[in-house]
């Protein structure tokens, strides 16, 4: 039988009913439960906390891991589920620290301001605003939670994953032609290649407005009038840099679906089997072809990527 490490929660209070050894495995159990996707036994769970070096890390495993089992396996709403796993991402990203709002961060930030008007002779409105985005952005750099999603995401997410995120995503609303890749060896033949405006294409082609996903492109996309067709060329699998770029702009969305529920009051689900979702997105219209399901598998699969980082 193997033996969880015994340097967890060092400094967890005993409760009346369970000794801390009970409790630590409940919560072991209750971690593996949400994780079962991505180890074949308990034992393996255990053996992979024990390879991580510091045991705050590992707490931190089990931790998320337990809060996570909360939307796989107990919350039905999918925009919760979405809510969630945001929430787990922003957690890791500030591991060593909690979060602060910006006011609050700001008030210890004395040393830097004082170097930013030290600068400045005097200062006038445009001045303030100046030192305020400078402080702003410096703030970012640290707790900006909308840029540690995409980062978790563009570090930790499978390419596979990435390209399959991006494509169900269908929130960029323009022009779209039918039936026409320059890609495809007649349009070649014809010297349609050479056509520089979508526009040249109405009236031989089918061009209307659609939404479709932020890496669409007029020349290089082969459209059927409902979806892409990867297989005759993607951009996504032909460029890591443009699969990166294109995957913040949909990250950017999915952190704006946690904003939309939490400050205004509007819910934009994923779609659940079989469906597809209409709603929007700060406002805008979206398609979202992505199951809460499918979700679940490429965070579960980007949570042990960041931790196989930690382990010795």
């Amino acid at each position: 039988m193997v033996e969880l490490r015994n340097d967890l929660f060092p400094k967890m209070i005993g409760f009346f009913l369970e000794s801390k050894e009970k409790i630590i495995e409940r919560w072991v159990d209750e971690a593996f439960s949400a994780l079962v996707s991505l180890f074949p036994a308990k034992e393996d769970f255990i053996v992979y906390i024990n390879s991580i070096k510091d045991p705050k890390d590992a707490e931190l495993l089990i931790r998320l891991s337990q809060f996570y089992l909360i939307a796989k396996k107990y919350q039905q709403e999918s925009y919760v589920k979405l809510i969630m796993v945001v929430s787990a991402i922003e957690k890791i990203a500030n591991k060593e620290k909690g979060f602060q709002e910006f006011y609050h961060w700001i008030e210890g930030q004395d040393s830097k301001i004082g170097e930013l008007l030290s600068r400045m002779k005097n200062i006038d409105v445009s001045k303030f605003k100046e030192i305020i985005r400078t402080l702003r952005e410096s703030y970012f750099q640290e707790y900006g939670s909308r840029r540690n999603v995409s980062t978790f995401f563009r570090e930790h997410l499978t390419q596979e994953d990435k390209t399959k995120l991006i494509r169900s995503m269908k929130a960029n609303w323009t022009d779209v032609v039918q039936w026409y890749s320059d890609r495809n060896p007649l349009i070649k033949f014809l010297g349609r290649d050479k056509i520089a405006s979508i526009q040249e294409l109405k009236g031989k082609y089918r061009v209307e407005k659609h939404l479709v996903p932020y890496c669409y492109n007029w020349k290089k996309c082969y459209f059927d009038g409902i979806d892409c067709a990867p297989h005759l060329g993607c951009l996504l699998t032909e460029n890591s840099n443009f699969q990166d770029e294109t995957l913040k702009k949909v990250v950017d969305d999915i952190y704006q679906m946690r904003s939309d529920f939490i400050h205004n009051a509007i819910i934009t689900p994923l779609n659940e089997r079989d469906a597809v979702t209409l709603g929007t997105i700060g406002g805008k219209p979206v398609s979202i072809d992505l199951t809460s399901e499918e979700l679940q598998n490429m965070f579960e699969k980007a949570l042990k990527h960041f931790f196989d980082q930690l382990v010795s």
